[in-house]
């Protein structure tokens, strides 16, 4: 009976999680149309709060974490690096940082993407003890960047997967390493 029980809440979450993915980008994009009021930022969350201050802000990065989020285990995809990778050297932080904000935007209207197999990258920068706003970019799908201004695209920029792995020890990286393989492959 527990193992019935289990089977069920997996199969809820899976449904759950395809829902998500289904509706969760008509959601947000409705909300991101429509028009907001509110109040002035803060004069306590200064300029480090902005996800823009990222790229006005390279020359003082000093730290980098890289965390990679897999939203279907179930599909058993393989990596040769760990999930949680921390970067010290500021060089190859920066180098990063310079990579990500020179991403072009993504283009509007239209487009066709490859299939999304749910694995983001999400990186923390920090110039000493102060953390910028996290950066998110998808591996697969449309491989968007999501939290340095106006949403970037990785797709066009191979170049950005090598600088990231570089950053990361990680020997002749590219975006396969980033992609991860699948148990067939």
């Amino acid at each position: 009976m527990d193992l019935e029980r289990r089977r069920d809440n997996r199969r809820r979450r899976i449904q759950l999680a395809k829902i998500t993915m289904l509706f969760g980008p008509l959601l947000l994009a409705a909300c991101n149309n429509s028009k907001t009021t509110g109040t002035p930022q803060s004069p306590s969350q200064g300029p480090l709060a902005s996800p823009s201050a990222l790229c006005q802000s390279v020359a003082t990065l000093d730290r980098l974490t890289v965390r990679r989020s897999d939203a279907f285990p179930q599909n058993h995809m393989r990596f040769s690096f760990p999930t949680n990778v921390a970067v010290s050297n500021a060089i190859l932080v920066r180098n990063v940082a310079r990579a990500l904000c020179a991403l072009p935007k993504m283009p509007s209207g239209s487009i066709n993407c490859p299939a999304d197999f749910g694995i983001t990258y999400r990186l923390a920068f920090f110039a000493g003890d102060r953390e910028f706003p996290k950066v998110t970019i998808d591996s697969t799908g449309c491989a968007s960047v999501k939290g340095i201004g106006a949403i970037r695209w990785v797709e066009q920029s191979p170049n950005f997967w090598h600088v990231l792995g570089v950053a990361m020890g990680l020997s002749t990286p590219g975006y396969a390493t980033f992609r991860g393989s699948g148990p067939n492959q």
